[in-house]
């Protein structure tokens, strides 16, 4: 089926997917704002008012608005990114109206009484605080703000404590007016929908979100090969180590994904039989490639006994150099094409990652870019293709490197090369 998208007259855009053999519809309304449009004072107020938008409306209260939907047999949920909020539901398509109704009541009419904000700020720092007891999650925002210093996308999405504590309701307010607009804003469904039946609501519902056009500035991410090593009473070493990669709009991103599979990508991947099956150093080792608008990262992530540390990290650097020489085999690069062509084809079977996928690329790239498009762009990826980008990532050898648990002495030199 075609998958259709709309603007309406105040500028917010539309994407409907139908889905016939769908049971369900996946709607999410997705605003291009996140953790690097924040400042130094308000880091983490996006994270927040995602929160603070699910206690209250001028219409319901906390309990009205998950009862509505889960009530229903649906399920409301929400997240927070460096580049953009989403506030998302699911439910049966006779549904689809209450679950407009319930999103753009949140967004539109919340209430933001101080008592709920001052409330809600506590819940905020225990997340914060479970977040630092969990060193293999932590360890990625510690590695993105090594890795970017002080560049936007180096900004905690959760924040930090005294900037949560700092929250008040008229800076909520104007983030939302400065950020929370039409023209900012995607309404994505998938599943058992059409557009003549989706297109009607969202305008019913979301004509009154204001017109006003976000201030964006974008400036290119510059990366740099520091350290930061957090000793922390942990039982292993958490480390993630990697390097600039190419932004959302660069193709060579398909070839990275290529990349990324075969040397961290799944179980056959070359750093988890080497690391993990060949030599039993580690229960966990994987790769992760982020492509933001501004920049992206190749990460190698892995967790270990402290006394293997230093000798994970050489076989990995080992694994990086043989792709930089060209150890690297064209039915090797075959089978990471083959594995994420699977994977995104049975994503497609999924309302909630179709809805997902269509509101992202409407929001950044502005039109759907189809998974048959990114499957003829990996399929043209070739070994000439993923040589030359790890070449260029990796072949200065220089990395930046984040590091939380029990380090061992000594650790890893300052003026060590990574």
């Amino acid at each position: 089926m075609p998958i259709e998208t709309f603007t309406l007259s105040n500028g917010l855009r539309i994407v409907c997917e139908s889905m016939p053999s769908a049971r369900s519809v996946a709607v999410g309304v997705y605003i291009g704002t996140g953790s690097r449009d924040e400042r130094s004072s308000e880091y983490g107020v996006s994270h927040f008012i995602e929160h603070i938008l699910f206690k209250g409306t001028l219409r319901r209260d906390a309990l009205d608005i998950v009862r509505e939907i889960e009530g229903r047999g649906g399920y409301i949920n929400a997240e927070t990114d460096k580049e953009y909020t989403a506030f998302y539901v699911r439910v049966l398509p006779e549904d689809l109206s209450v679950a407009l109704d319930v999103l753009s009541d949140m967004l539109l009419s919340p209430r933001l009484e101080p008592e709920d904000i001052e409330r809600e700020k506590r819940v905020v720092l225990e997340e914060l605080r479970e977040l630092m007891d969990y060193p293999e999650e932590y360890v990625y925002d510690l590695f993105a703000q090594t890795l970017w210093s002080r560049h936007p996308l180096a900004h905690p999405v959760i924040g930090t404590e005294p900037t949560i504590l700092a929250l008040h309701r008229s800076h909520l307010l104007w983030v939302m007016s400065q950020r929370y607009t039409a023209p900012n804003t995607v309404v994505s469904a998938a599943g058992l929908v059409d557009a003549k039946q989706l297109v009607p609501m969202v305008e019913r519902y979301f004509a009154s979100m204001p017109a006003a056009q976000p201030s964006t500035k974008l400036r290119p991410a510059r990366a740099a090969a520091r350290q930061r090593l957090l000793r922390h009473p942990t039982q292993q070493v958490h480390f993630c180590m990697g390097t600039a990669a190419y932004n959302l709009y660069d193709d060579r991103k398909y070839t990275v994904a290529v990349l990324d599979t075969l040397l961290g990508g799944n179980m056959s991947s070359r750093l988890f039989q080497e690391v993990r099956e060949k030599r039993g150093l580690v229960y966990h080792i994987g790769t992760s490639a982020i492509a933001y608008r501004e920049g992206g990262y190749f990460a190698v992530h892995a967790n270990c006994n402290p006394d293997n540390y230093r000798q994970v990290l050489e076989v990995t650097r080992e694994q990086l150099r043989r792709v930089c020489e060209g150890d690297l085999s064209e039915e090797e690069v075959q089978r990471a094409r083959h594995q994420l062509r699977g994977s995104l084809l049975m994503s497609t079977e999924s309302v909630n990652g179709r809805m997902s996928a269509n509101a992202r690329s409407v929001l950044f790239h502005g039109r759907v870019i189809t998974v048959d498009e990114i499957i003829e762009k990996l399929e043209a990826v070739d070994v000439g293709n993923v040589v030359a980008v790890a070449r260029e990532m990796f072949g200065d050898g220089k990395m930046a490197l984040a590091a939380i648990g029990s380090l061992p002495k000594g650790g890893v030199k300052e003026d060590e090369p990574l």
